[in-house]
């Protein structure tokens, strides 16, 4: 018998007990569909984080230290500025704090002002919209000139073009403040929103003093060439340092996003296998049921068994009748399932993601993203249910292939 005859009895099987054979699939229907949607949420939410760090910077580097010994200080800067043009393409202080804004009679309280120097914006991939960016010349000569970050673009200025206005720069304690030319705005990567890195006003580092009454140089940010120079050069720099500092009184710390992103994938690797060993489990009852509905099946159709031996059936035509018929049960449940898991993904991925992609940390792309499965995991999905009805279709259909003619065509 042709593998087309086979099928089409298949169906019509199928189609001579629709209910039972809805009520087969839907464990297949139920488990499927779980997987796909727990494991659609997990790698949706990696994906909108993975988003938060790409915003910080491509390839960026942190550096935090705190060393008493100025020699060591010196060192450690030296080691990252040696790097420069080889695994490291920029450098730049990276102290903030927090300031008050003003222009005319409008305040922002609770601005980051970041110091910088003139490759602040490539460190943090920050990128101008509107302007220039800081300069060398800017921080040599200390110049009283500013770039602020989309969100204070639209407190203070709305649709005027902020270029060459002059805001006042100043702290609360001190409630003293100076005035600032706007030379520039950086792009918003949080749309523009109030308290994200939106939210922000750079100056060149060589004016903290002025500004906040005291110097930190603690803090640097860095962009590497790639990750693998990032992740290198993050380890190297730590080993030498840890050669510098006092471990009793000084501390360092230097780690790349790149590092972050290959722990989170990690992290989201293990919880999708976990959710999918969950969900699996119902796939695994799913199986359990259409074992049972084909032993009913060989049971009910003994007599049919017998006369297609009698004729001249194979005992693998018999065999491959009946686990043909488990793996189109189980394809169909499977592909019900995908639909049912897309459905899902899309409604439980919307409920759970929304307030994550709503946060003001989050970048404004965050907000459009939305959870579907990925094309290896609906292909992974349903193979793995066609596989499962044919592993449980196994004992049934080797059981109706040993079956004796006499002894079933003598079955009413």
């Amino acid at each position: 018998m042709s593998i087309t005859q086979t099928l089409a009895m298949a169906f019509k099987a199928i189609g001579n007990n629709k209910l039972r054979s809805f009520l087969t699939m839907l464990g297949i229907i139920i488990g499927v569909a779980a997987v796909i949607t727990l494991v659609s949420v997990t790698q949706g939410q990696s994906q909108m984080y993975m988003m938060q760090m790409e915003a910080q910077g491509a390839n960026r580097i942190d550096m935090y230290f705190y060393v008493n010994s100025s020699k060591a200080r010196d060192a450690i800067l030296d080691y990252a500025e040696k790097e420069v043009g080889k695994r490291i393409v920029a450098i730049t202080p990276m102290s903030q704090n927090q300031v008050t804004l003003k222009y005319r009679t409008k305040n922002m309280n609770d601005v980051r002002i970041s110091f910088g120097n003139e490759q602040y914006g490539l460190c943090t991939s920050n990128n101008i919209s509107a302007g220039r960016d800081i300069s060398k010349s800017d921080v040599k000569n200390r110049a009283r000139v500013c770039v602020i970050g989309e969100a204070v673009r639209k407190n203070f200025f709305g649709a005027m073009s902020p270029i060459g206005q002059t805001i006042k720069i100043g702290n609360s304690w001190s409630q003293s403040y100076q005035p600032y030319t706007v030379i520039g705005v950086y792009n918003g990567k949080f749309g523009g929103k109030l308290n994200t890195d939106d939210q922000m006003v750079l100056v060149p580092n060589t004016l903290q003093m002025r500004i906040m009454g005291w110097e930190d140089n603690s803090s640097y940010a860095m962009r590497a060439t790639d990750t693998d120079a990032a992740k290198s050069f993050t380890d190297d720099i730590t080993a030498f340092a840890n050669t510098k500092i006092d471990p009793n009184n000084d501390y360092f710390q230097a780690y790349a996003n790149a590092q972050f992103q290959e722990q989170m994938q990690s992290a989201t690797d293990q919880q999708s296998i976990t959710m999918a060993i969950i969900a699996g489990i119902s796939l695994l009852v799913g199986g359990i049921g259409i074992m049972n509905i084909m032993l009913v099946t060989v049971t009910e159709r003994t007599r049919e068994i017998g006369i297609r031996m009698a004729i001249g059936a194979r005992r693998r035509d018999i065999i491959g009748q009946f686990l043909i018929e488990a793996s189109v049960v189980s394809a169909i449940g499977g592909l019900f399932g995908i639909g049912l898991g897309y459905f899902g993904a899309a409604v439980l991925g919307n409920i759970m993601l929304a307030p994550v992609a709503s946060s003001p940390w989050m970048p404004a792309a965050a907000a459009d993203m939305v959870v579907s499965p990925s094309l290896p995991l609906v292909i992974g999905a349903f193979l793995f249910s066609v596989v499962l009805g044919i592993v449980f279709g196994i004992y049934p259909a080797n059981k109706a292939s040993k079956l004796q003619p006499v002894e079933a065509l003598r079955t009413q």
